[in-house]
């Protein structure tokens, strides 16, 4: 036994120093010219479809950095989100990271606005107890018609049509955990349509707005209504996602 224990060690220093010297770590400025490089490569060859994508993020990047009142958070931010398990198509983001927060916020009444088919079904396929109330404007199909995940149990999403300015929302008022509106670029939609949310939310209700950095119209919105409300907006950052909540759904910062 004490002859053979040298042999192994021995057997192992040969072999870990045959490997030669180890290469130098590589950090970003090692690849910063490479990836100028090749930026200024595809610029230049004139490839559209590569340059549209690049040039959409970077605006987004720049709303985002420049919001003067909604704050940037990382969804890791959210009182205990990794906790949470959801099911639906990965393809729908945003509907898993709101299907998440309902059930995050054990919501039993969800009223959303705008035709954002996929996010009702997704919540209905997550949240089987939930009362789920759907405004959709007239000329959009029925939510039941939602492709990628398999039909909600009846009775779980009960669908309204007509507009917020003069849909009748009163029999809904102070009941809803969840309010989601779907931004578009139409800025009297998205006023009409969060002054009715807060109509309809209950005592520690929250609201989602959809598509906060891809809407022109929601962006500007919200950075000027948010220094007028009496709880911050908050940006969830990987998601088009923007919302407020009257419970302490964000943890501070450490």
């Amino acid at each position: 036994m004490a002859a053979t224990a040298p042999r192994n060690v021995f057997a192992f220093a040969t072999t870990h120093e045959g490997r030669g010297p180890r290469s130098a770590p590589i950090g970003e400025r090692h690849i910063a010219f490479d990836v100028v490089a090749g930026v200024i490569r595809n610029a230049l060859a004139g490839h559209g479809d590569q340059r549209m994508p690049l040039l959409r993020q970077l605006w987004v990047e720049l709303k985002r950095f420049g919001a003067s009142n909604v704050r940037n958070i990382p969804l890791s931010r959210i009182r205990a989100i990794h906790d949470v398990h959801v099911e639906g198509p990965i393809d729908q983001p945003a509907a898993l990271v709101i299907s998440a927060l309902a059930a995050l916020l054990e919501c039993e009444t969800v009223f959303a606005f705008g035709p954002a088919r996929d996010t009702s079904a997704v919540l209905a396929h997550n949240l089987p107890e939930a009362k789920i109330y759907a405004l959709v404007p007239p000329d959009v199909e029925p939510l039941a018609a939602a492709r990628s995940h398999p039909r909600p149990a009846a009775g779980n999403i009960t669908r309204l049509t007509g507009w917020a300015e003069t849909f009748d929302l009163s029999p809904y008022s102070g009941t809803s955990d969840l309010v989601i509106i779907d931004a578009g670029e139409a800025s009297c939609d998205i006023r009409e349509e969060t002054d009715a949310a807060f109509s309809l939310l209950s005592e520690l209700g929250t609201i989602v707005w959809d598509n906060y950095t891809h809407s022109a119209a929601a962006y500007a919105y919200l950075n000027a209504l948010a220094p007028a409300l009496d709880r911050p907006v908050f940006h969830l950052l990987g998601t088009g996602l923007a919302l407020y909540s009257r419970w302490d759904i964000v943890r501070p910062d450490d």
